[in-house]
């Protein structure tokens, strides 16, 4: 009977110890993602508009991306995804 309390301790240790990584894991890998979009007749037109509002939010080129797409004939969507 004397180690079953020990037994009890050495898995309550461990158990907290397994969580508490999976907490710092957890939070670790949590990321924002937002994503800014303009439009326009091109991508040339659009992309800036796109990237100065990225830029206001405080994401750095290197945090974001950019993806065009065509709306419709002559007008564009301009994406940009950034991740902090």
């Amino acid at each position: 009977m004397g180690s079953l309390p020990r037994r009890i301790a050495a898995v309550t240790l461990t158990t907290a110890a397994l969580l508490g990584l999976a907490g710092t894991a957890t939070s670790a890998s949590a990321a924002t993602i937002r994503y800014f979009k303009a439009y326009g007749p091109n991508p040339g037109i659009a992309a800036p508009r796109a990237w100065a509002a990225a830029h206001a939010a405080g994401y750095t080129n290197d945090q974001c991306s950019q993806e065009n797409e065509v709306i419709s004939p002559g007008y564009w969507q301009v994406i940009i995804t950034c991740v902090s």
